[in-house]
C-alpha cells in the first residue's frame, strides 16, 4: 500500500492500526512506560510498514489519544480500573458536576472510596489525559465534562443545578422580559443574592440586558438549550443544591 493510501485510509479500526496498537502495548509491559522511539523502531521491523505510513500511524495514535507518551496504559485499558470507571460513569450522568460535589460523591457515599482527595485528581486526570473528560473553569469552580460535550452546554448544566438561578432562568423563559427588582420579587431571595446572580448569569451570555438596561431577558441563542435541559434535568430528578461562588 502507498504511503498516500495509507494516510488516506487510517482509522483507529484499520489492520495495521491496530498491530501498532498491540505493538504499543507490548512496548508498555516490557518497558513500563510508552516509549514512541522505541515504538516505532519495533514496528518498524515487525510490520514492514512504509516510514511515512508508520509514522502517520503513530501520529494519529497520539492525536486520538489512544498512545499518550510516557503513560503505563493505551486509552482501551484507562477505564479497566474499577474506581476510573465508576468516576467516569458518574460524570457522563451527571453532567456540570464541579469537584466538591464529585469528592463527595465519589470519595464518601456508595460510589466507591478512593481513599483521598489526592487519588480522586489523579484518576481526574488519567481521564482528561485520554480525553476521556476535560475540565473548564467556571468562576471559583472546576467542573469536569465527558470531553464531547461543548464547554457552554456544561456551563448551563452546572448553573442549572443550582436552585436560584433555575428560578431565575424559569421566569425569564414565562415571561419574556422583567424588570431586576421584578426578578427579586418573584424569586423571593435577598436582594444581593439575586442580583449577584443576575449579574453572573449576564457575564455568563444567559441572560442579557434590553431596552433601557433594567430589563433583562434571556439569550434567545441558549434558550432552546436551556428549555431541553430543564427538562433532561426535571426528569432526572437531581438534587438541587445551592452554590456560591463568593465561598468556595
Amino acid at each position: 500500500m502507498s504511503n498516500l493510501n495509507i494516510a488516506l485510509s487510517l482509522t483507529l479500526k484499520h489492520p495495521s492500526v491496530q498491530s501498532v496498537i498491540d505493538i504499543a502495548k507490548d512496548v508498555i509491559n516490557n518497558n513500563n512506560v510508552l516509549d514512541t522511539e522505541l515504538l516505532y523502531n519495533l514496528a518498524k521491523r515487525r510490520l514492514k510498514l512504509p516510514r511515512k505510513g508508520l509514522l502517520s500511524i503513530i501520529q494519529l495514535l497520539i492525536n486520538k489519544k489512544v498512545l499518550v507518551e510516557g503513560s503505563k496504559y493505551t486509552r482501551d485499558e484507562v477505564l479497566n480500573n474499577k474506581y476510573r470507571f465508576k468516576l467516569y460513569r458518574f460524570l457522563t450522568s451527571n453532567l456540570g458536576a464541579h469537584f466538591s460535589t464529585i469528592k463527595k460523591q465519589i470519595i464518601t457515599d456508595s460510589i466507591g472510596n478512593l481513599g483521598s482527595s489526592g487519588q480522586l485528581i489523579w484518576h481526574l486526570e488519567m481521564l482528561i489525559k485520554f480525553n476521556y473528560i476535560k475540565k473548564i473553569k467556571i468562576k471559583n469552580y472546576t467542573v469536569f465534562l465527558p470531553y464531547e460535550i461543548d464547554d457552554e452546554i456544561g456551563l448551563i448544566y452546572f448553573i442549572l443545578l443550582d436552585e436560584i438561578y433555575l428560578k431565575i432562568i424559569q421566569l425569564l423563559i414565562r415571561n419574556e422580559k422583567l424588570k431586576r427588582s421584578d426578578v427579586h420579587k418573584l424569586v423571593n431571595e435577598k436582594r444581593e443574592t439575586i442580583y449577584y446572580r443576575i449579574n453572573n448569569l449576564i457575564e455568563f451570555n444567559v441572560i442579557k440586558l434590553s431596552g433601557d438596561k433594567n430589563s433583562l431577558v434571556l439569550n434567545t441563542r441558549k434558550k432552546d438549550d436551556i428549555i431541553s435541559i430543564i427538562k433532561t434535568l426535571s426528569q432526572n430528578k437531581p438534587q438541587i443544591k445551592k452554590l456560591n461562588f463568593s465561598s468556595e
